[in-house]
């Protein structure tokens, strides 16, 4: 018999409910939402509504010419040059660039379109949401869109919020915009900021008449990284699904500090400390974090005077080893900024997923039939990693139901293991609405 009574310990732990409340509400888990291997950055005034298949088709012929066989791009990306590894990778990388070459796209009116006239600005805000829904309607629309606006700095602040009121009011159009839309909100520096944004966001929803719309929250002053559990705190406050992500701005971040310019980069120390910090405050939240850019482009002389084959690969290369080192960090997300990019982008990511992933699926699976796998004794946290592997797996083509069965597993039994929540939203901010080839190989 216990020497405790009931009551005792319950008296004894009751000042832990409110705690308990806390813990629930600050790390309310996985929400089930698909996570972009990427958000690709397009100027507002470079958008059209076929930029999707655009992008993927030139990545498709910088492959074919700099990498058009497995071993090539292999050793291009410095990926396995195993010749069973390199195949796969270049199967998934080509169907990749067919079906869904951008998972995420992000028309820019910051830092990558500058400051224009006003009426230059209206226009190109008010077009690029036409091109938007002119996109969705033919079926080529990305699964994520949307815009970033200038920032709540005071010197930018109502010019952003005008461009942001222009574009959603033309994208709701009469029936609403297109699922997947997501707002990315630059420099913050304060959780002020971003509770005002979501505040003025709030009105133009109310008065378009919008679901919720998803913010993202770029993380590129150190003031920002300072603030990050306050950032984080806020954005659980302001409801389910309003902050949705945390971006690092690799450059901007790492100038702050005076880094020079020549060893700015996502894998300085300075940066993956800021993400470490990113990582350490959404942890468990069900809030993204996404890595930066490399802003060394795989450009040849059809783009640049003087450039060359051995650019292309000397950019896939370092793109590839940033992605790489990214997910090796636990960091599944990042931007590209070129088509180019999109080959090292998807080739690396499948090297990543096909690493250990035969290594995961025998582990996922004797843990989930509660035995020992060999001489490693896995722990639940082990088989939250071993399904969020087969789960990215999965949610990239790498890995499809035949083979997950034939390891004896199923999806749900995944998703349970890896925390997963299942996801039916269906509201302008659910980011699983998968994209399909149509005859061409465009997006629909």
């Amino acid at each position: 018999m216990p020497t405790l009574p009931t009551d005792v310990v319950a008296r004894l732990t009751a000042a832990l409910e409110p705690v308990d409340a806390a813990l629930a509400a600050r790390h309310p888990g996985d929400t089930g939402a698909r996570q972009p291997v990427h958000t690709c950055y397009l100027p507002a005034d470079q958008m059209f509504p076929g930029v999707v298949p655009a992008w993927g088709e030139r990545a498709h012929a910088l492959l074919a010419t700099y990498g058009a066989e497995p071993a090539t791009l292999a050793a291009a990306t410095g990926g396995d040059p195993r010749p069973d590894v390199a195949a796969a990778v270049y199967a998934h990388t080509t169907h990749a660039l067919t079906v869904e070459p951008i998972q995420d796209l992000r028309v820019d009116l910051e830092d990558g379109y500058g400051l224009r006239p006003d009426g230059a600005e209206d226009a190109d805000a008010v077009n690029a949401a036409e091109a938007l829904r002119a996109a969705a309607a033919a079926g080529m629309l990305p699964a994520r869109y949307g815009l970033r606006p200038k920032s709540l700095d005071p010197l930018v602040r109502t010019r952003g919020l005008r461009s942001l009121d222009l574009f959603l009011t033309a994208l709701a159009g009469a029936d609403g915009p297109p699922p997947g839309l997501v707002l990315t909100l630059p420099k913050v520096s304060d959780a002020r900021q971003l509770r005002v944004f979501a505040d003025v966001l709030a009105e133009l929803e109310r008065r378009l008449g919008l679901a919720p719309v998803g913010i993202e929250v770029q993380v590129e002053t150190p003031a920002a990284v300072l603030a990050l559990p306050a950032l984080v705190r806020t954005g659980l406050e302001l409801g389910p699904g309003r902050l949705v992500g945390l971006h690092v701005g690799t450059y901007d971040y790492s100038a702050a500090l005076g880094v020079t310019a020549a060893h700015q980069a996502s894998d300085h120390p300075a940066v993956e400390y800021a993400t470490t910090m990113m990582q350490l405050a959404a942890a468990g939240t069900g809030i993204h974090v996404a890595d930066g850019s490399s802003n060394l482009l795989p450009v040849d002389g059809d783009e640049r005077a003087g450039a060359s084959g051995d650019d292309v690969r000397r950019a896939w290369r370092r793109h590839a080893e940033l992605v790489r080192r990214a997910w090796h960090r636990g960091l599944y997300q990042g931007w590209d900024l070129h088509p180019g990019q999109l080959v090292s982008r998807h080739a690396a990511v499948a090297g990543c997923l096909l690493a250990g992933l035969d290594g995961a699926l025998a582990r996922l699976a004797a843990y989930a039939a509660a035995r020992q796998s060999g001489a490693v004794a896995d722990e639940p946290a082990t088989g939250r990693a071993l399904a969020g592997h087969v789960l990215r797996a999965l949610d990239a083509g790498v890995l499809d139901d035949p083979r997950l069965a034939a390891a004896g597993l199923d999806r749900a039994t995944v998703a349970r293991l890896g925390g997963r929540r299942t996801h039916n939203s269906t509201t302008t901010n659910d980011h699983t609405r998968h994209s399909k080839p149509n005859a061409k190989g465009h997006l629909h």
